[in-house]
């Protein structure tokens, strides 16, 4: 079948049946989780990372109505999934190539318990879409900690309704914005034109990979629920400290993401091929790694400013973690997109911090060195949607 994915050019977002989806890889996705179950002596993290992903997917499959959700799960480059012997009464369900359980081995090594949070409630939504009723789902056994398959059983009970997902968002029209051309010789069109073309969907195996990393074309709202409730937990149970503490690991996780994800853009064969010969000198390099995220699914990127090796001004039209928050939780008193704060950092030092054009082993002792010696990049978002700003503005700055 061919999965309806839906482009929103004027807006830099894409969508399954009213849900927005962008693309984020293995390292971002398993450190955040990790970030998350690491404070189970203070939350109940594990329904966290289960509960939001049935939440959005649930609304996705009732929006799409008719679907094979088996195909829709390996398109999006999670594995291949099984739900054949899904019941009324319960039943089981396997993976075969999960992206969590195979991510989490390739960053953390094995698990000493099941890590498939995100698949057990994509397949709590399907059982709760095909039989219309309510279920509960647990992995009882996983490739990260040891099993030849992931395997989940489903249980009738659980959640009598699901809260609704806040879909596509709150948004707001963009206003113009002077052209690249001016300031680089990188065609930001061009480039979000062939990244679109690009074939980013599941092979046969379920595996989306790309630009030296495994991707997912993932459901943004999973993370905007996911860490705005970690967040608003780790502040009501712990204090403001706590929920400093949680804003940080969500940068970091960031952070994480463009170091792995830009990184191993810009050292790819596309980059090579696409971009490389529209570069002239380093800022070169940011204009272009900023046209490219505007082919992800994020929102609008732009360069307000860019001073060379020492600060970058970003703005972000529409982003998804704007979007998200303002449409489930409301106006907030303090800036929300994490995301996008540690990708600002991450992008700045890359390209003045880790002289990534000499294309480094993106390894993580690399990692700790770039954000941890000498005169590395700090971000802050400095204006936010979610507090009443039309735009979201960063700032990176050397430290």
């Amino acid at each position: 079948m061919t999965i309806p994915v839906q482009l929103h050019p004027e807006a830099h977002l894409a969508s399954i049946g009213g849900e927005p989806h962008v693309f984020h890889c293995h390292h971002y996705n398993c450190f955040l989780q990790k970030s998350i179950a690491d404070q189970g002596a203070l939350i109940d993290a594990k329904p966290l990372l289960t509960d939001a992903a049935a939440e959005v997917v649930f609304s996705e499959l009732s929006a799409l109505g008719t679907v094979d959700t088996d195909e829709l799960f390996r398109h999006l480059g999670f594995g291949v999934i099984d739900s054949t012997k899904l019941a009324a009464s319960g039943g089981s369900a396997t993976v075969k190539g999960s992206h969590y359980a195979l991510g989490w081995i390739s960053k953390f090594g094995a698990a000493s318990e099941p890590v498939c949070f995100f698949n057990a409630g994509f397949i709590e939504a399907v059982a709760r879409h095909r039989f219309k009723s309510n279920f509960t789902v647990k992995e009882t056994a996983c490739v990260a900690s040891g099993a030849r398959e992931c395997t989940f059983v489903v249980t009738p009970g659980g959640r009598p309704s699901l809260p609704a997902s806040p879909g596509m968002g709150t948004r707001t029209p963009f206003p113009p914005r002077p052209a690249f051309a001016t300031r680089t010789p990188v065609d930001e069109a061009a480039i979000v034109t062939a990244c679109g073309g690009l074939p980013l969907g599941g092979t046969v195996e379920g595996k989306i990979d790309a630009f030296g990393v495994s991707l997912t074309r993932h459901y943004a709202n999973y993370y905007n629920l996911l860490s705005y409730r970690f967040d608003q937990q780790m502040e009501s149970i712990a204090g403001p400290a706590a929920a400093t503490a949680a804003r940080l690991l969500l940068v970091e996780a960031g952070q994480v993401c463009a170091f792995h994800t830009f990184g191993g853009i810009m050292e790819s064969a596309e980059w090579e091929g696409l971009i490389k010969p529209m570069i002239k000198t380093q800022e070169d390099w940011v204009y272009g790694m900023v046209s490219v995220v505007n082919a992800l699914g994020w929102g609008r990127w732009s360069v307000a400013a860019l001073t060379p090796g020492e600060r970058l001004e970003l703005v972000v039209d529409g982003s998804y973690e704007s979007n998200g928050y303002l449409a489930a939780f409301g106006a907030s008193t303090t800036p929300r997109c994490y995301l996008d704060t540690g990708a600002t950092s991450g992008l700045m030092n890359l390209i003045y911090h880790a002289d990534i054009m000499s294309r480094p082993a993106l390894t993580p002792a690399l990692y700790e060195q770039t954000f941890r010696d000498g005169r590395f990049f700090v971000a802050r978002e400095v204006e936010c949607r979610t507090m009443g700003a039309k735009a979201c503005r960063f700032v990176a700055e050397r430290l």
